[in-house]
């Protein structure tokens, strides 16, 4: 049986946080938060295999009402963006993000394959991404072909994340070009709609998904 020996910690973190009245909790660690089943299948992993640790901390934050929750995550090779809510949860809404606790931004490798095949083509990560993004509830934007990372701009209202894709990998450069910009405002606790608004330059959205 798995467990995280820090879930009690980080509980008591983001409890601190609140208390001493901080606007934003931004929690970097390893593993990617939000359920992702792959047609029925799950990285154990990830926080899917520690599936009782992800429900009390989700607990926790609704339970004691700490808004502004940013989950970073990776160890994936794939980028991931999604409202944060109990897996299932028909309390949330997909479409408006009402009933969500705060927002996970999940990025890529440096390098690394691709999770979704080391010779995949963009056309063909772009179709496993919108399969993703149909099939898991709290997952808003998916991308896998690109390598890159993403940088966070954050004020006392706003939360901008900004995704980068390389184009070239064979050599050091500064080749990247923006994929996907989102915005959290504060107190919202999930993805300012229209996600990204409507407009991504890799990967797949769920509401451009849930429109075709």
């Amino acid at each position: 049986m798995h467990k995280l020996y820090y879930n009690t910690g980080l509980s008591d973190t983001l409890s601190e946080s609140k208390k001493r009245e901080a606007v934003w909790r931004v929690v970097g660690q390893q593993i990617v938060f939000t359920q992702l089943s792959f047609n029925g299948t799950f990285d154990v992993d990830a926080w899917d295999g520690y599936r009782a640790n992800r429900a009390r901390i989700l607990d926790h934050l609704y339970q004691n009402e700490i808004s502004n929750t940013v989950i970073l995550s990776g160890d994936s090779h794939a980028n991931w963006v999604s409202d944060l809510a109990h897996p299932n949860d028909t309390s949330y809404d997909p479409v408006t993000g009402e009933g969500a606790i705060g927002v996970e931004f999940a990025g890529t490798a440096v390098t690394s394959s691709s999770a979704f095949g080391s010779n995949i083509s963009p056309t063909d990560a772009d179709l496993i991404s919108s399969f993703l993004v149909e099939t898991n509830t709290e997952l808003q934007w998916s991308e896998g072909f690109f390598r890159g990372f993403f940088l966070l701009s954050i004020d006392s209202e706003t939360l901008n994340a900004t995704f980068y894709g390389m184009e070239n990998i064979t050599f050091a450069n500064l080749d990247a070009f923006p994929t996907a910009q989102f915005v959290v405002k504060n107190g919202q606790n999930r993805l300012s709609r229209p996600v990204a608004d409507d407009n991504v330059k890799a990967g797949a959205l769920k509401s451009s998904v849930m429109k075709a």
